[in-house]
């Protein structure tokens, strides 16, 4: 018969991180987000696209605006996240990107909403989301214990993904009852809701200390320092670049092709991509057994692959069905993105020491993510070109086979195991 203690026991383990009263406001605030960040991600293009008219070249600019900031500000963000309290940091921006998506369905209430307007606000957004994320993934693991990052990592994705599922559906929903503009009121919400969840948690996180006297740039290029030592971090940032070229290119695409050359309407596409975030729930509740069957370079290599080779099923539409084609790529690339994402948090935080965290971290993701806004622009500038010679149907197909071509590519940045052991690097954990 089993003990009391046994018992307490089991049931801690079933409930893993979200035994941490902390945690759990965090997992809460971040899941409510993604929720809002999901219906924007459709209802922003919607906008440019059907209520502002925009070309290729202007939604494939939109869609960069949201990640310039990465390459703008990147480093110098993770030195600040790494002095000030990061409790701090999520919920300052939280509170500012409720306000600034408020102002869209303002300023189109008003009939005042330009391209521009949503441009500037896109950006402003893109720059309160550098500190969120670096703030975020450099906390997480002052909430659980060391032996819990793996399993918290995971837990967020799912719950991420959960909510996920329902919010593109939604976003077709509003955005066909109410219009596009106002379906971002939604995400304001959210991160108005998450904002108070962060601010909810212990208020007496200390910051981690930092030499206060040393210039910005020397802790920035410390983190580049760090990241370059590690032969493994920097293929890992290397491959993530390379996929996220081609996946922005494909997502700059996308809308206009279900849009104007299959005619499918706003509440089917949210359908589908509905769809495609509960395979990324389903990815992250796999997570763990593919790690712990294949390995992490062989989830890492197989995960990118897949991720971005799917994209090449949508324009597959123009000679078979697109719905399924389009909910087979939203499925296996919903599902891959997820696998990556969890495997590549849960190795960066056992190679990388706490105090470097936030450096380290925005040193990799100014080069991933900086690959972002010239996955958007290439994409936009060649769909625009090869529509022009090719015609509008033929030119953005051919631009989405290029794109998954490109994103399916980043695996061979990752060929060969070599220096991905998981347990962290004794060049850098001291």
């Amino acid at each position: 018969m089993k003990t009391e203690r046994e018992i307490e026991g089991a049931a801690r383990k079933r409930w893993g991180a979200l035994q941490y009263r902390d945690f759990r406001f965090f997992w809460a605030a971040r899941a409510i987000s993604v929720a809002g960040d999901r219906i924007s991600m459709l209802a922003l293009p919607t906008v440019a696209i059907l209520i502002l008219q925009a070309s290729p070249a202007q939604v494939g600019l939109l869609n960069a605006a949201g990640t310039f900031a990465w390459p703008a500000l990147g480093l110098f963000a993770g030195v600040w996240v790494d002095r000030l309290r990061r409790r701090q940091i999520m919920v300052a921006t939280d509170l500012l990107r409720a306000a600034l998506l408020a102002s869209i369905p303002l300023l189109f209430a008003l009939g005042h909403l330009s391209l521009l307007q949503l441009l500037l606000v896109t950006a402003l957004v893109g720059g309160m989301t550098v500190f969120f994320d670096l703030a975020s993934t450099a906390h997480l693991p002052s909430l659980v214990p060391r032996d819990g990052w793996a399993d918290a990592n995971a837990k967020l994705e799912v719950a991420q993904q959960a909510v996920a599922t329902g919010a593109p559906g939604l976003a077709g929903l509003l955005i066909t009852l109410v219009s596009a503009p106002f379906a971002i009121i939604v995400d304001a919400i959210s991160f108005l809701l998450s904002g108070i969840l962060i601010a909810a948690t212990d208020a007496h996180e200390p910051a981690l200390p930092v030499k206060p006297r040393r210039r910005l740039w020397n802790e920035a290029a410390e983190g580049v320092r760090v990241l370059l030592r590690d032969r493994a971090l920097v293929r890992i940032t290397l491959a993530a670049a390379i996929s996220n070229v081609g996946i922005l290119m494909s997502l700059a695409l996308q809308l206009l092709f279900l849009y104007r050359v299959m005619r499918l309407p706003a509440v089917v596409v949210g359908v589908c991509f509905a769809v495609g975030s509960l395979a990324s729930l389903v990815g992250a509740l796999y997570n763990r057994r593919i790690m712990n069957r294949l390995g992490i370079h062989r989830t890492l290599v197989l995960s990118t692959f897949i991720e971005g080779i799917a994209y090449i099923l949508i324009p597959a539409g123009m000679v078979l069905p697109v719905i399924p084609l389009l909910l087979g790529a939203l499925v296996i690339s919903g599902f891959f993105n997820t696998t990556w994402n969890v495997s590549v948090i849960t190795f960066r935080q056992t190679r990388i020491p706490p105090q470097l965290m936030g450096r380290v971290g925005a040193a990799a993701r100014v080069i991933g993510y900086g690959a972002l806004p010239v996955g958007s622009l290439l994409g936009g500038l060649l769909g625009q070109s090869l529509s022009a010679r090719l015609g509008e149907r033929t030119g953005l197909a051919l631009a989405l086979v290029i794109a998954a071509l490109v994103a399916g590519s980043s695996a061979l940045a990752l060929l060969g195991g070599r220096n991905f052991s998981e347990e962290g690097s004794p060049d850098l954990i001291r």
